[in-house]
């Protein structure tokens, strides 16, 4: 299991959102670049970017931010928020992006979806946000009748083969990850999945490795990172490591 910090960025600012609310927003860096150049020097070995400005308004409005991101770091990247064309796709994957994490279009859209895992593979990540027991989608902003292991099962079965699960009424809010629905996921599925939202200490992570499922690719984090209620270093260390 790998640890992934996240640059969520805002007006080419870094921040987070508490329970994905926008009128929620903590600011904690003005450089992203420097942000990710800290993590990276910190170990880690893959980071995930958001454009929250593009996952709101539904296009990329953080690109030039996020191209230097890209080009000054050595680790992998994964870029999402507002990328719902196949350009911008192909354009985060020609800037040298490991891959691109959808989530309004791929869920709206099975068509296309299919199609952009025809073209770009392992370069897609669908991102499976949820509040409760319902996905939700546009930016956190509007509700559907959809359950994340339902979900995560038709997303497989269309070809993905990776995929990010977020609670949203637990993200940025340090209260721990919703272990239940991730086993819910984890068990209707045979593909990769990323774990995200209200991790807050050590024994988060150590409760997130023993699952111990070898489809529990990560755990995505943020708020903690930045409030320095953890080590990075020290997190990636009882990520890598076995038992208690």
């Amino acid at each position: 299991m790998i640890i992934i910090p996240a640059i969520d960025i805002i007006r080419g600012r870094v921040v987070r959102l508490h329970q994905g609310d926008f009128s929620k927003e903590t600011f904690y860096s003005d450089d992203p670049v420097e942000t990710a150049l800290m993590w990276q020097k910190k170990g880690a070995t893959l980071l995930h970017i958001v454009d929250l400005d593009g996952a709101r308004l539904g296009e990329i409005k953080n690109r030039t931010v996020i191209d230097r991101i890209i080009k000054k770091v050595s680790m992998s990247c994964e870029v999402g928020g507002g990328i719902r064309d196949e350009k911008d796709i192909e354009y985060f994957l020609r800037q040298g992006a490991k891959r691109v994490v959808l989530g309004t279009r791929a869920l709206e859209n099975p068509d296309y979806l299919e199609g952009v895992i025809s073209k770009f593979g392992e370069g897609i990540v669908v991102s499976i946000d949820f509040a409760g027991k319902k996905v939700v989608k546009k930016g956190w902003q509007e509700d559907t009748d959809l359950k994340p292991d339902a979900v995560a099962n038709q997303m497989q079965k269309l070809g993905v083969r990776t995929i990010e699960v977020t609670d949203i009424a637990m993200d940025g809010t340090l209260k721990g990850p919703n272990m239940e629905m991730l086993k819910k996921v984890l068990a209707a599925v045979d593909i990769s999945v990323i774990a995200s939202g209200g991790i807050s200490s050590l024994d988060d992570i150590k409760a997130l490795r023993d699952i111990d499922s070898k489809h529990l690719e990560g755990v995505i984090i943020g708020r903690a990172l930045y409030e320095g209620k953890f080590d990075l270093a020290e997190a990636i260390r009882i990520a890598e490591t076995h038992g208690t």
